[in-house]
């Protein structure tokens, strides 16, 4: 692969799903695809709302499910849908393209240790230290 196209030090750390009904998507992502909850929590960034983070076999979280039930109205675009890429970057890694996004002018927020920047299509990334 050409130095210009190696990739980063940068790894999907999970997918968040948005959902009207929290019990009932742990229910079906452990029953019925298999994964096992790690926590039902508070949500740390969302107040006022629980999430869930669930794992695979390897023991790693790969989904967050976050409580919004206000998605249930039939107005609201993307019931169900998918929330936010979150990644994980060495923390070398990680100042590095918080020193790219302060030296673009790209906005992003900081939240708990982690950037929340949006791709070109709106699509928000969460951006972890890890």
């Amino acid at each position: 692969m050409p130095p210009s196209q190696q990739t980063a030090s940068i790894r999907l750390d999970h997918a968040a799903v948005m959902t009207t009904d929290l019990e009932r998507a742990i229910a079906f992502y452990t029953d019925v695809l298999g994964l096992a909850v790690h926590v039902i929590e508070d949500d740390p960034i969302r107040k006022g709302r629980q999430r869930a983070m669930l794992y695979d076999e390897g023991g790693r979280d790969v989904l967050e499910l976050i409580e919004m039930p206000e998605m249930a109205h039939s107005a609201i675009p993307g019931r169900g849908g998918l929330h936010h890429l979150g990644f994980r970057l060495p923390q070398r890694h990680w100042h590095a393209l918080r020193a790219r996004l302060d030296a673009a002018g790209y906005p992003y927020q900081e939240v708990n240790h982690c950037l929340f920047i949006r791709d070109a299509d709106g699509l928000v990334l969460e951006l972890e230290q890890g």
